[in-house]
C-alpha cells in the first residue's frame, strides 16, 4: 500500500493535560509520531478507567479499547496500513475528553504523516 513513510516534521510532541472540573485532577495524557512511523499513547497512572478510540474522518471507529489507568499505559499504534486521510485518537477519562488529530498525506514520490496539535 504505502513504500515508504517520511515524517514531515520529524518527531512532533504534543503533551494535553486535562482541564480540572473537579477536586481531582484527571491523568496527563502525551500523544507522539515515533520515528518508526507509530503513534505513540502514553496516559500517566491514575486511580480511574479510560476509553481510547481510533478513527477516520468520516466517524468510522477502527479501534476502541477500555482500560485501567492505575498502572498507567504505554500503547503505540501501527499506522503503515492506514490510507491517505485524517484520522484521531480520543482518551475519555469520565467526562475529560483528550483529541489529537494527525494526517497521512501522500507525496508523489513518499508519503509522510503529521500529527497536528
Amino acid at each position: 500500500m504505502k513504500k515508504l513513510f517520511i515524517l514531515m516534521l520529524g518527531l512532533v510532541a504534543s503533551t494535553a493535560s486535562f482541564a480540572k472540573t473537579t477536586t481531582n485532577e484527571a491523568p496527563a495524557t502525551t500523544i507522539t509520531l515515533t520515528a518508526d512511523n507509530k503513534v505513540k499513547l502514553v496516559i500517566a497512572p491514575e486511580a480511574a478507567k479510560a476509553t481510547i478510540a481510533l478513527q477516520d474522518q468520516e466517524g468510522h471507529l477502527l479501534y476502541t479499547s477500555s482500560v485501567d489507568l492505575r498502572q498507567g499505559i504505554h500503547q503505540k499504534f501501527n499506522i503503515n496500513e492506514l490510507s491517505v486521510g485524517t484520522y484521531q485518537i480520543a482518551v475519555k477519562v469520565g467526562e475529560q475528553n483528550t483529541v489529537k488529530t494527525f494526517v497521512i498525506q501522500e507525496r508523489p514520490a513518499e508519503t509522510f504523516v503529521m500529527l497536528e496539535s
